[in-house]
C-alpha cells in the first residue's frame, strides 16, 4: 500500500491486507481443473463468512511418460491458507496438493501428494509479494498402461517462484516452475526416467473472474528414448449474469437477473518428439474440463419511472449487484453520482475488504481524511479503498459531483493498468477534445481507450461532464463485463497454440 511511513507504522495494526496463500488451482504438474468459484453477491455481501480452508476440484491431466499422451481423470484437493502480510510482511506458509486420476479403461493412473514450504516477502512501496517455494514431501505413483513408476524423491526436485502485483481491483501474478522428476523404471529396466519440466505462469484473481496459463517445456528420458513435450494447461472462472423473463402472465415479478458461476480447464498439448508408434494425428490435441454451475437469483426493485428508459436494463442490473443502493421510489437516471457514491459503488463491486465498525480489537484508524468523519457512513468504505491504494489521504471530496475523467482513473487505478497509457501522444488520440483533458487524467484515459472500455461521442469524450446514474450504470456494466469476459483472453485464448 502506498502510504506515509508514519501513517503506515500507525495503521499496520488495524486494516489488515489478507490474501490467500495459493494461486494453484490447476496444481503445479500439468493438469487442469474447472477452479474454485468465486464468491456470490450473497457470499460478498455476508461480513461473517468464513475463509476457505480446504476444497476438491474435477481435474485432469495427460501422463507422457510412454511417449504418447495419456489422459487421466479425477480429483484435486488444496488447502489455501491466509497470509497478513501487513501486519507480518516477511513470513512463510505450508501448501499441500492432492492429486488422484485414472483413465478411462482403467490402465493409467497418478497418486501425487505434495506438500511445499513457501517464503514470501511483501514489499508495501510497490505492492508486490514474492513467493518462493520448496518441497518438503512429495510422493508419487504413475501407472501408465499397466506400467507402475514410482517417484524417488531424493533424486528429484522442484522450484517455484511467483510475483504478485496487487492492483486495488486485481491480483495479478507470473513466475516460473522448474522440477526434474526421477522415477524409477516401470519396464524393469537398469534406468531411470527422468522428467524435466520448465514453465512459465500468468494468472490473475479478482471479484468477477479468475485465470492462470501455464507454458510448459517438457523433456522426458527413458535411458533409451527422448520425449519432447509442449503443452499449455490455463483455467477460467467468472461471474456470468443473465436476465430471465417470467412466463405467467399473473405474476407480480416480470422477471429478475440471476448469476451464474462458470468454470472450466483447457489443455493444448503437441507432442513434438514422441515414440514410434505415435501416429500424427494422435501427436496434438485438447482436452476440456467443465464443473457444474451455481445458480443466484438476485432481486430487481420495481423502477415504474425507469419505464422506456435506455438506461433501464443497466440501472436493473446494478441494483441486481447490490452496487446501487438509492430508494428505488426516489431513484433519478439523470441525477449525478458524487465521487463519495463512487467509491462506495467500487468497494462493493470488487469486494475489496470493508473493516468492521464494531471490532474493539481492530478500530477504525481516525484522522484519514480530512472532509468526512470516522461517524460517516462512507468512511469505512473510504478506509477500504485507502487501504487498497484505490484513493489517497486527505481530502475524498464526497459530495463533489463525478466527472468522465475522474471515473476512468479511479476504474483503470482499480484494474491498475495505468501503464498501458504511459508514452500516448495526445497528438494521436482519437479525442477531439483531448485537449480538455486534465494532465493527471490522461494516462488513465488513453489505457481505457487501448483496452476498449471507454465510450466516446462522435470523436469527444468530455471528460468534465458530470456522470449520471445513468450514465454510471452503463458505463459499470461495460466495465464489469470486462473484468467478466475480456481481460481473461489474453490469459488463454491469445496463448493457447
Amino acid at each position: 500500500m502506498k502510504k506515509l511511513a508514519a501513517i503506515l507504522l500507525a495503521l499496520i495494526t488495524f486494516t489488515p491486507n489478507v490474501a490467500y496463500g495459493a494461486q494453484g488451482d490447476i496444481g503445479y504438474f500439468g493438469g487442469t481443473s474447472p477452479g474454485y468459484k468465486l464468491k456470490s453477491v450473497a457470499e460478498a455481501a455476508n461480513p461473517n463468512a468464513k475463509p476457505v480452508t480446504k476444497y476438491t476440484l474435477p481435474y485432469k491431466e495427460n501422463i507422457y511418460l510412454s511417449g504418447k499422451a495419456v489422459s487421466v481423470e479425477g480429483t484435486i484437493e488444496l488447502k489455501p491458507v491466509e497470509i497478513d502480510f501487513t501486519e507480518n510482511p516477511i513470513g512463510s506458509y505450508k501448501e499441500s496438493y492432492i492429486i488422484t486420476a485414472e483413465s478411462d479403461d482403467g490402465t493409467s493412473q497418478i497418486a501425487r501428494t505434495v506438500d511445499f514450504n513457501t517464503n514470501y516477502i511483501y514489499d508495501a512501496g510497490t505492492q508486490q509479494l514474492t513467493k518462493s517455494s520448496e518441497i518438503t514431501g512429495w510422493t508419487e505413483t504413475v501407472v501408465v498402461e499397466g506400467i507402475t513408476y514410482t517417484l524417488d524423491q531424493e533424486l528429484s526436485s522442484f522450484s517455484k517462484s511467483l510475483l504478485e502485483d496487487r492492483a486495488p481491483g486485481v491480483n495479478y501474478y507470473s513466475g516460473d516452475i522448474y522440477y526434474n522428476a526421477v522415477y524409477t523404471d516401470g519396464a524393469g529396466g537398469d534406468n531411470n526416467v527422468t522428467m524435466q519440466v520448465d514453465a512459465r505462469v500468468y494468472g490473475y484473481d479478482q471479484a468477477f473472474a479468475a485465470s492462470e496459463v501455464q507454458r510448459r517445456n517438457i523433456s522426458i528420458d527413458t535411458g533409451t528414448n527422448q520425449y519432447y513435450i509442449e503443452e499449455t494447461p490455463t483455467y477460467t472462472t467468472y461471474r456470468d449474469m443473465l436476465y430471465s423473463s417470467n412466463e405467467p402472465q399473473a405474476i407480480s415479478l416480470a422477471g429478475n437477473y440471476k448469476e451464474i458461476a462458470r468454470g472450466s480447464g483447457i489443455i493444448q498439448y503437441n507432442v513434438l518428439l514422441g515414440n514410434d508408434e505415435l501416429q500424427p494425428e494422435d501427436a496434438v490435441g485438447t482436452i476440456i474440463i467443465e464443473d457444474s454451475p451455481r445458480l443466484e437469483q438476485l432481486p430487481i426493485p420495481y423502477l415504474s419511472q425507469l419505464m422506456g428508459h435506455p438506461a433501464k436494463s443497466d440501472i436493473e442490473r446494478m441494483y441486481s449487484m447490490k452496487v446501487f443502493d438509492v430508494n428505488p421510489r426516489g431513484f433519478s437516471a439523470n441525477q449525478p453520482v458524487t465521487r463519495g457514491e463512487y467509491i462506495e459503488m467500487l468497494v462493493k463491486a470488487l469486494q475489496i475488504p470493508i473493516p468492521a465498525t464494531d471490532d474493539k480489537k481492530n478500530p477504525l484508524p481516525e484522522g484519514l481524511f480530512s472532509d468526512i468523519s470516522i461517524e460517516h457512513s462512507l468512511y469505512p468504505y473510504a478506509v477500504a479503498a485507502y487501504n487498497v491504494g484505490l484513493i489517497q489521504g486527505g481530502s475524498v471530496n464526497p459530495y463533489e459531483y463525478l466527472n468522465r475523467e475522474q471515473m476512468y482513473v479511479f476504474n483503470i487505478r482499480a484494474l491498475g493498468l495505468e501503464r498501458l497509457g504511459l508514452g500516448a501522444d495526445s497528438n494521436y488520440t482519437p479525442f477531439l477534445d483531448d485537449s480538455k483533458i486534465a494532465d493527471y487524467a490522461k494516462n488513465s484515459i488513453y489505457a481505457a481507450n487501448k483496452l476498449g472500455i471507454i465510450p466516446f461521442d462522435g470523436g469527444y469524450i468530455f471528460p468534465d461532464k458530470y456522470v449520471s446514474y445513468a450514465d454510471c450504470a452503463a458505463f459499470l456494466n461495460s466495465y464489469f463485463d470486462y473484468l467478466r469476459y475480456d481481460l481473461q483472453k489474453d490469459y488463454n485464448q491469445y496463448m493457447l497454440f
